[in-house]
């Protein structure tokens, strides 16, 4: 059960993630009355118009199955199976790691599958269709340079994998010195990713912004609160998983 909008009412909370349409986390805080800096410190660069991406688009009935691993992967992706594919093929099943995800894709097939209760890449590895992916084609689309992870698990189980990099990530500095500012004048830092925590820096690297501010970073796993604490961070709020509710329950927690 959510608290009470008047306990959470002007706390100070900075969102360093990239803007989605969407954003159900960035709404549900604001909707608590917690004062709420969004700085997207990392750029999403559609690549759609390569030509190994439309290749693998146009190939997509060859998959069994198909992993959307992020709503950008999902966007661009859903732009260009409009054109190849007006109607999805028949026999390919459809999995994303996060529901608002499974969400954007629902309008265009409406069987879609993903980890309700651990919303990342491990949770998507215990779900059954996974457990034994022997001689399955499997497409992962996503942003390149991400972790390996899911594709080194699923070609150790026997699966073949392939990948469709739809968007680069590119930290935006001009982007990260604005988060910078901020720093003396919140309560907590939501960071939903490794690669955000590491953009922002070490505590060393940015203590003159920082001054005597004490505040909290929010992260969506123990891998991240790891990396967190490897650059200096020392009062770290760890969520369930990266869900908007599991975040906001973790910022829940700080108060």
């Amino acid at each position: 059960m959510y608290m009470a909008v008047n306990e959470l009412a002007g706390k100070r909370l900075l969102v360093i993630r990239s803007s989605r349409d969407q954003d159900e986390f960035l709404n549900m805080s604001k909707a608590a009355g917690i004062d709420v800096k969004h700085v997207p410190i990392i750029d999403i660069n559609p690549i759609s118009n390569d030509a190994r991406v439309r290749q693998k688009i146009e190939s997509l009935n060859e998959f069994d199955y198909a992993i959307f691993v992020s709503v950008h992967a999902g966007k661009i992706a859903l732009e260009l199976l409009d054109e190849s594919w007006p109607k999805p093929p028949e026999a390919l099943r459809v999995f994303t790691i996060g529901r608002q995800t499974a969400a954007l894709l629902r309008p265009y097939i409406s069987s879609v599958r993903y980890p309700e209760s651990n919303a990342d890449t491990e949770g998507l590895l215990e779900l059954p269709e996974f457990q034994n992916p022997k001689n399955k084609n499997v497409i992962i689309f996503r942003g390149g340079h991400g972790r390996e992870t899911l594709r080194d698990e699923l070609i150790s189980r026997g699966a073949r994998v392939e990948y469709c990099d739809l968007y680069q990530r590119v930290v935006n500095q001009q982007q990260v010195e604005k988060a910078w500012e901020q720093l003396h004048n919140i309560d907590y830092l939501v960071a939903h990713s490794g690669e955000l925590m590491r953009a922002m820096g070490p505590v060393a690297k940015i203590t003159r912004f920082i001054r005597d501010n004490k505040f909290s970073v929010i992260v969506p796993s123990q891998r991240v609160a790891e990396i967190a604490h490897q650059l200096g961070y020392s009062s770290i709020i760890v969520s369930d998983n990266a869900l908007p509710e599991s975040m906001y329950e973790a910022l829940q927690k700080g108060i």
